[in-house]
């Protein structure tokens, strides 16, 4: 079935237009997305390597999931579906939550963070989409960064800068 793309202005307000995945949207209207990030209690981030075969930033190292908000979803529940698709994990939000909105080059980024501990064994890696997971320290993703092998993310240095902090907001709540 053909996905379909409600589109928002840059403040994040509805525009009354969707499209369809793989269209372009209008100047000055996004598409929403989701970036799921996942915190063990060592400090380390789950992320993913994307397959091979993906036409953008194949082999490339990411978020531990994410992906477009089809048309009538919301946020918090495209990240538990495309968390649930990609990685075969559910986040807790009990234990987590949308820590901001990033305004992207064509999409307007939820961008959430669950500090929970995955077993990485248990993962079900989505077929054509992901290939490997594994934890990595902010260091590591800094290196991955310089490598080039982490896919670019605008937000990603005041990400990893304020990591401990929103660690510390979370385990807090618990």
């Amino acid at each position: 079935m053909e996905e379909m793309l409600d589109l928002f202005d840059a403040k994040g307000n509805p525009t009354g237009v969707t499209i369809r995945r793989g269209e372009d949207a209008p100047q000055g209207m996004y598409w929403p997305v989701v970036d799921v990030w996942i915190v063990n209690s060592r400090g380390e981030l789950l992320i993913q390597q994307r397959d091979p075969a993906k036409p953008n930033w194949p082999s490339y190292w990411c978020e531990s999931a994410g992906g477009a908000v089809v048309s009538g979803e919301e946020p918090d529940t495209a990240a538990l579906r495309e968390t649930q698709e990609e990685i075969g994990f559910t986040p807790d939000f009990e234990h987590g939550g949308k820590i901001f909105e990033f305004l992207g080059e064509k999409g307007l980024h939820h961008v959430y963070l669950f500090c929970q501990d995955a077993d990485l064994s248990t993962l079900q890696l989505q077929s054509g989409e992901v290939c490997a997971v594994q934890y990595a320290t902010p260091a590591d993703i800094r290196r991955m960064v310089r490598e080039n092998t982490f896919v670019p993310i605008g937000y990603l240095t005041q990400l990893l800068r304020t990591l401990p902090i929103l660690i510390s907001m979370y385990r807090k709540a618990d």
